[in-house]
């Protein structure tokens, strides 16, 4: 499915040619910084040494990090899916965000711990790497490159998933079921640059998501079959038309 970028003016170049021409040329877009970015892998293995770092594996459901104001680390998936939970103090639990590979979390995106508790739970078989966050934001007394990179690199990552949590926020304001389903579905397809779709997560996380209630959303995809605009096959779904 293509997505329409700068419309206001003919001339300018298509967001996805930029993007295009950024790769062609070598060029890292933010979407495609990771923690290690510029960073080779000899220096990866002395960042490790010097950061304190240290690999965990967690089965699917194991609890992997739960936020306090005592927490010190970065914690940031080498491979595998997690999920960011609120609980509050009722016991009701939300979906806050899906964690992919590459994703970073902790210290930096440090949340609000008084009245509901947050903890990252894995959904699959997930390796995670643990930085001591204090080793990460002091002063190198070497001056490593490395050092000073992989705080680059944290930054835009802050503000790549600070991006992301935006789109998130505009799905959720959204009026309708409908609605919050046809914007989440936009974006992946716009992320994946097709209408050939696999949804990362199962329907019952998805509606859960989205905040909205899984039969509702169950009958809205099935409305969206009847009229054409989609195919559905499990967790496959191809975009027939614009939505």
């Amino acid at each position: 499915m293509k997505k329409i970028c700068c419309k206001s003016h003919k001339s300018r170049p298509s967001c996805k040619n930029i993007c295009y021409n950024q790769e062609k040329r070598g060029e890292k877009t933010m979407e495609h910084i990771t923690l290690f970015t510029d960073i080779l892998p000899e220096e990866q293995e002395r960042m490790r040494i010097c950061f304190h770092a240290k690999e965990v594996m967690f089965r699917n459901g194991e609890t992997i990090m739960e936020y306090s104001s005592s927490m010190k680390k970065i914690g940031v998936i080498l491979y595998g899916r997690a999920v960011l939970y609120c609980c509050d103090a009722e016991g009701n639990q939300d979906m806050i965000d899906e964690l992919n590979k590459d994703a970073v979390f902790g210290e930096p995106f440090l949340l609000p711990t008084d009245a509901q508790h947050y903890y990252v739970c894995a959904a699959e078989e997930t390796r995670v790497m643990f930085i001591d966050y204090e080793h990460v934001i002091k002063r190198c007394e070497q001056a490593c490159h490395h050092h000073s990179q992989m705080v680059s690199n944290l930054f835009q990552l802050i503000a790549v998933q600070s991006g992301q949590q935006t789109e998130r926020i505009y799905m959720l304001s959204r009026s309708s079921t409908r609605k919050k389903l046809l914007s989440y579905l936009n974006a992946l397809s716009a992320e994946k640059q097709s209408s050939y779709l696999t949804l990362p997560m199962s329907y019952t996380a998805l509606a859960q998501y989205l905040s909205v209630d899984r039969s509702a959303m169950t009958r809205e995809l099935k409305s969206l079959e009847q009229e054409g605009i989609l195919e559905k096959k499990g967790k496959q779904i191809h975009i027939n038309r614009s939505i």
